[in-house]
């Protein structure tokens, strides 16, 4: 089974390194260009899908309609409200800066724990197949959950040596019995 995780395409909060969070912020012309690159290079090497899984959020509902259109996918999109991006809390909006804790109670934001666990929560409401090919659409806090339940303990949240990279997808190839293998599409 290999799940191929993709976030989102380029909003204006992302270039201002504003915390999205779950406000429901669209692509910008350089995100939508971001994904109908990334799809057409996943088009060129004859790339497949059994399934798509989606946040429900425009910027990743829209980068999942891109690749799928693309890559001549003929199914459903599944819109999975579990796979939306982390809540920030009060920090929605506020420009990122190093040393910024958004586990800090003051903030009303979802703990990593939560998060994870909603990711777990998430997974285990699909039955996938050992040979599926699965791709979820969402965001980078959510995906980076996402990374970890499929790790089985194996990675941190914070492991950087594993990244969620916009314009890009990264791949985990499950086999029974066998570590998880992570390595970036493109």
């Amino acid at each position: 089974m290999i799940f191929y995780l993709v976030r989102h395409g380029q909003t204006d909060w992302n270039k201002e390194e504003r915390l999205q969070g779950q406000a429901d912020i669209p692509m910008n012309e350089f995100g939508i260009s971001q994904m109908n690159e990334l799809a057409d290079k996943m088009a060129a090497t004859g790339f497949k899908a059994d399934r798509i899984i989606s946040s429900p959020l425009c910027r990743a509902r829209d980068s999942a309609g891109i690749i799928s259109e693309k890559i001549g996918f003929s199914g459903d999109i599944v819109i999975d409200p579990d796979f939306t991006e982390r809540n920030f809390g009060k920090l929605e909006g506020v420009i990122w800066y190093p040393g910024l804790d958004a586990d800090n109670p003051e903030y009303g934001a979802e703990k990593v724990m939560e998060l994870c666990d909603r990711a777990k929560r998430a997974l285990s409401k699909y039955s996938f197949g050992a040979d599926e090919k699965v791709m979820i659409v969402a965001h980078g806090a959510i995906l980076t959950a996402v990374k970890l339940v499929l790790s089985e303990g194996m990675l941190e949240y914070h492991d950087s040596d594993v990244p969620i990279i916009q314009g890009n997808v990264l791949c985990c190839e499950r086999t029974e019995g066998k570590e998880p293998n992570y390595y970036q599409m493109f």
